[in-house]
């Protein structure tokens, strides 16, 4: 059975919300786990349901869709989103963003269904990497995602740990977490942990600290992404 792919509706229009939930409803691998009406109450459904996919309208009252979605992906970077709207003059700051696709209204369930097959792709892609690839002296690693602990920064270099080795790199940790599966976790400015590895989590004054089973260092987690990493290992 494929895993469920989990949709927020973002609409201010209450037929519109209830026409793109009739399109959802026959497909057993999305399920609609939540409804925002307006800008701001996406970001608080986003932080609280963890949803995969948001279909959002850009025209939203408080909030309108671009700079909400933009917020949303600070806090779930692997997050993937489709724009709604019924102005055309949008398409290009959509794209910016790197909306799976634009959909303009009145909108057809053909083209919506075309738009969802793009989202699964996408989110289908990064569930199956298992393997990432680095460059360091002039020579490739393949390294199992399995058997990586954490990911830290350490002044300009990125330090990528396993329990017998350790691998030095230039990219960025924004770059290497796009390129793992999903149970990686960006806790920190300066770390990225395999939550498979967490054996407990402790409080430090404004900090808390992840252990990791077969590491001896703690890893740092902010206390803005606490509650998300719970979330995220329960």
């Amino acid at each position: 059975m494929e895993p469920i792919i989990k949709v927020i509706i973002a609409e201010d229009n209450k037929d519109a919300q209830d026409i793109m939930a009739s399109f959802l409803k026959p497909l057993q691998q999305f399920e609609v786990i939540g409804v925002a009406d307006n800008g701001e109450s996406l970001l608080d459904v986003n932080l609280n349901l963890k949803p995969e996919l948001i279909i959002a309208d850009i025209n939203m009252p408080k909030l309108n869709g671009i700079d909400a979605i933009a917020s949303c992906l600070k806090v779930n970077p692997d997050l993937k989103f489709i724009y709604t709207t019924a102005y055309e003059k949008y398409a290009v700051k959509a794209f910016d963003l790197n909306a799976v696709d634009y959909l303009i209204k009145p909108i057809k369930k053909e083209r919506f269904y075309v738009a969802l097959e793009k989202a699964k792709g996408l989110l289908d892609y990064k569930k199956e990497k298992t393997i990432l690839t680095i460059q360091m002296d002039r020579t490739s690693y393949f390294i199992q995602n399995k058997d990586i602990i954490c990911i830290e920064k350490e002044n300009r270099k990125t330090i990528i740990h396993t329990a017998t080795q350790k691998y030095e790199t230039n990219d960025s940790l924004d770059s290497i977490l796009s390129r793992l599966s999903n149970n990686f976790f960006r806790t920190h400015r300066s770390f990225i942990v395999n939550i498979d590895y967490i054996s407990h989590i402790t409080a430090e004054g404004e900090t808390y600290l992840a252990h990791l089973r077969n590491y001896p260092h703690p890893a740092y987690v902010s206390k803005l992404r606490i509650s998300e990493l719970y979330k995220e290992i329960s």
